[in-house]
């Protein structure tokens, strides 16, 4: 079961209108929450209608709670950024960071990070120099308010650089590029993951060694990956958040760093099985990727554990050749572990599956 059940939440907030009408502010947190649960559930249209009341309610019934209303703003922001919508996000967007900044003060670290939000927006939409004008702020305050060699300083400079090149600015960008070298960490800063802090420094140092060979979109693809950890925190256990630990992970595997991937394959587990209940097909992915892992890494314990969960998910599931798939890696893993009669009877099925599978 989905710890988001947004079935559970409708009827509560059903109930709750009756009890209370279709306007009390004791709808606030229920209309919260199950907007919250259809956007991880992917049900936008849904989550819109509820964003959209929430505001609706906080404007005219709880002026004073500025925070929570900019919250609101920004995820319903999101929520029209990640389908294209850039006319309609922008608005939520600005008024996010008019709030920020009225409540807060110009020079927050608050208010920079929604002007950050806003600027990655005109970034996607392609207009880039609305986002360079708005990373420059950014860049010119952080430097006022912790020196011109803090790290803050560094970051808006590394996405200064992106944005100068897609703009064709080559000399800018240079010095910009230039300029984050000198102040960002020259490598990750622990061997180990432990958090997403740690995998930012790590996405950071990444996305400059790509710039550097020329590989302008993967840097671009790296730095804005390197921000999860802002994601994180907004929206902890989000399914975005999850897809893309999970696409992390391979990207680690792939560069041959199998510590940091077994990081990212744990959280993405953690979190898609939190998002969506432990049979859901993304939980199999998840635990097929960190059960093949370990078994490259001859940690065979462990990977039976999680080897077994990928097959049990995939045997519900309808689409067999993901079930092989895992039963062959299942058996492989119990070879090692010498229960020869368990890894014949994986193997068989697998092949069964092969021999038999002819899709339409």
């Amino acid at each position: 079961m989905s710890i988001f059940d947004a079935n559970q939440l409708d009827a509560q907030l059903a109930a709750a209108k009756r009890e209370l009408g279709e306007n009390d502010v004791g709808l606030v947190k229920p209309l919260e929450q199950l907007a919250y649960a259809y956007h991880t559930l992917g049900e936008y249209s849904k989550a819109e209608e509820c964003y959209r009341q929430v505001v609706f309610l906080r404007e005219t019934k709880l002026q004073n709670e500025t925070s929570a209303l900019v919250d609101v703003l920004h995820g319903l922001a999101i929520l029209m950024r990640i389908q294209n919508r850039f006319e309609e996000a922008e608005p939520f967007y600005l008024k996010a960071t008019e709030l920020t900044s009225s409540s807060l003060g110009e020079l927050h670290p608050e208010t920079l990070t929604r002007k950050n939000y806003l600027a990655g927006l005109y970034f996607a939409w392609g207009r880039y120099e609305s986002a360079r004008a708005l990373v420059e702020e950014s860049r010119s305050a952080y430097s006022a308010v912790f020196g011109d060699k803090h790290e803050l300083v560094g970051l808006s400079a590394m996405g200064l650089a992106l944005i100068c090149n897609r703009q064709g600015d080559a000399d800018a960008a240079n010095r910009f590029f230039k300029e984050a070298i000198r102040l960002l960490p020259a490598g990750p800063r622990a061997s180990v993951m432990l958090d997403f802090k740690d995998l930012a420094a790590s996405l950071f140092f990444l996305s400059k060694e790509k710039y550097k060979l020329g590989m302008i979109e993967e840097a671009e693809t790296l730095f804005r990956y390197s921000l999860i950890i802002e994601t994180d925190r907004l929206w902890p256990g989000h399914r975005i958040v999850g897809d893309n630990v999970q696409l992390l992970g391979d990207l680690y595997r792939s560069q041959y760093m199998p510590t940091e991937a077994e990081f990212l394959y744990r959280r993405a587990l953690e979190i898609r099985r939190n998002v969506m209940g432990g049979e859901h097909l993304d939980v199999a992915v998840s635990a097929n990727s960190l059960g093949t892992l370990l078994f490259d890494n001859r940690r065979y314990e462990e990977a039976a554990t999680f080897l077994m969960d990928a097959c049990d998910i995939r045997g519900k599931a309808g689409f067999p050749p993901l079930l092989a798939n895992s039963l062959r890696a299942y058996a492989a893993c119990l070879r090692q572990l010498h229960r020869s009669e368990e890894a014949d009877q994986c193997e068989l099925k697998a092949r069964n599956i092969y021999e038999r599978y002819n899709p339409a």
